[in-house]
Order: C-alpha cells, then structure tokens, then sequence
C-alpha cells in the first residue's frame, strides 16, 4: 500500500499487475482504497498515471463518499426509505411503523425471506411500470426477468431486459430511470448520442438521476 497526496489530500493506494489485461484499471473501494491493476508486463509510471487522473480519483471518492447502503446491517432500503425487518409467525408480509414485517417461523431464515419478498415485490414493479412505459412511449417489451446481478438491470441484443431484485429498495425517480434507461436501449443497444436522445425524450433528467443512482449500492 501507498500514498499519493492529490489536490493536498492523501489518497491510499494499491497496485496489483494482470497477466491476462492489456488495459490499466483503476478503482475505488468502498473503504476509500485507490485499486491500480495494470498488465504484468507493463512499464508504467502508476505516480504519473495517477497524476493525469486526479480529476476522476477525485470525484469518484467524493462519490463514493456519499454512497447509501441498500442493507446497513439491521436495516433495508424499501422504496428509498429505510426500514427494520422482522420475523413473525403472521399470513403475510406487513410493512407499517419504519417496519416490515415477514412471516418466518425462525430468525436463520429471514435473510432468505427478505431476498424473496424484494424479489416478488421488484417484478410488481417493473411488471406495473412496464406496462404505463409501453402503452405511453410505444416500447416493444416482451417480458422481463428478476434475478441476481452485479448492475441494476440489464438488456440483451435480442431484447431480454433483466432487473437487480433489490431495484424496489431504490428511491421511485430512480427505479424508474433504470427501467426507461433499459427500455431505451431497446431502440438504441449502445450508449451513443442517439441513445442519449432518445433517453432524454423519456427522462429529461436523466443525467441528474445517473448520477443520484451512483450513490446508491446494491448487497
């Protein structure tokens, strides 16, 4: 580990070399710690590479800085709001009070519980917003999927859209940026300036909720 001061702060970092990359990669962890991976065989001043890229070192820890956890330990994201979770030996799930409430006979498995329920509880509503998009805008969906991944949602050449099943935990403006970003990808597969065209017919303000969404991080 080392140290780099950029703009008078210090900047911790690490520097790891790939065998199978040919590209530098630069990333910042949750705790604050710069990752540098560059290739094995690489002669690279990581200082002066780190110099030239101060500006995005920068903005992405200040970023990172204000990031809001979906699980805080005891508490999960619902709808932009925070919420405790509880087991009970009820029929049903029940959200009232900052609480909800799932019917688990033991502790163990309500971990288990939780991912279910905001599973079922993300397929409403993306099945829900689908529907108002398409009918609205005219997008061709075809159905969608709800299951685990690394991004929010995600969409296929062939027009497979894929949500996160912790998509309900996000704020209202921001799931449903995430839907109409995919559902725009269905005109445009890329992220040229005719995507961002078409994004912007559908969401305005779609560079202000990217940039809100990036404070927000999935389990």
């Amino acid at each position: 580990m080392a140290t780099i001061f950029l703009d008078g702060k210090p900047v911790r970092y690490t520097v790891r070399t790939t065998p199978n990359t040919k590209h530098v990669h630069l990333r910042i962890k949750p705790n604050l710690m710069l990752d540098v991976s560059i290739p094995s065989r690489s002669n690279l001043s990581v200082w002066s590479l780190l110099r030239k890229k101060k500006d995005w070192i920068t903005r992405k820890i200040d970023e990172t800085r204000g990031r809001v956890k979906l699980f805080d330990g005891k508490r999960v994201l619902y709808k932009g709001a925070y919420h405790r979770v509880k087991a009970a030996k009820s029929k049903k799930p029940t959200i009232g009070n900052g609480t909800i409430t799932l019917p688990v006979e033991r502790h163990a498995r309500l971990e288990q519980a939780l991912k279910q329920w905001m599973a079922k509880e993300t397929e409403t509503l993306v099945k829900r917003r689908l529907a108002v998009y398409a009918k609205k805008y005219g997008f061709p969906v075809n159905g969608f999927s709800v299951g685990d991944m690394k991004k929010w949602a995600h969409c296929t050449e062939g027009g497979s859209l894929s949500f996160n099943w912790q998509l309900i935990g996000l704020p209202r403006e921001l799931s449903d940026y995430v839907i109409l970003h995919e559902l725009s990808h269905l005109k445009e597969f890329n992220h040229s300036r005719r995507f961002k065209y078409r994004l912007a017919s559908v969401c305005p303000n779609f560079k202000e909720r990217d940039h809100m969404l990036r404070r927000f991080v999935a389990k």
